[in-house]
């Protein structure tokens, strides 16, 4: 990470402040001011090592779709029969994205449905995990192109869900 002097000098100033906020933290505080004060490039990324790359905003609108789209799978789901042996297919219920491949597709699923409270009808437990343990990306994405060719995705009926679960 490269930075300028005025930015290395506005994070000196900010790291000052956080040494007197938190004194419990100052030794840390102090370390990483020392570095930004000396020059020491290498340390620069040590600082942020716990900021996650960033989602763009075409992943995070293609999460927000599959999320819709599994929402209207459950919706239509609890419609059905109890003994509809659909409500047992494993794609019924959302698996999640990948923990070890799609990590931030897993964690912006978690964020947007437990800590933004939206989707609630995929939250199963408590605090879910939303880990597949599986890629599933791919899936998803021919999943959706089945769904945005369905005259109506609302109010979806047995044969639609079982078109778009691959049954």
């Amino acid at each position: 990470m490269e930075l300028t002097k005025k930015e290395r000098l506005s994070f000196v100033y900010q790291l000052r402040i956080l040494e007197k906020l938190y004194p419990e933290d100052a030794d840390h505080y102090a370390k990483n001011r020392t570095a930004l004060e000396e020059g020491y490039t290498y340390h620069y990324d040590w600082m942020v090592e716990h900021l996650y790359d960033e989602l763009s905003e075409e992943q995070c609108r293609e999460v927000i779709d599959i999320l819709d789209m599994f929402s209207e799978i459950a919706w239509g789901i609890e419609k059905l029969d109890e003994g509809d042996k659909l409500r047992e297919h494993h794609m019924a219920r959302f698996p999640g994205f990948d923990g070890n491949n799609e990590t931030h597709l897993m964690a912006y699923v978690r964020y947007f449905v437990v800590d933004l409270d939206r989707f609630s009808i995929l939250k199963h437990d408590e605090y879910p995990y939303f880990n597949s343990h599986c890629p599933m990306l791919d899936t998803y994405r021919e999943m959706l192109a089945r769904w945005r060719g369905l005259e109506r995705q609302h109010n979806l009926g047995r044969e639609q869900i079982a078109a778009l679960l691959g049954d």
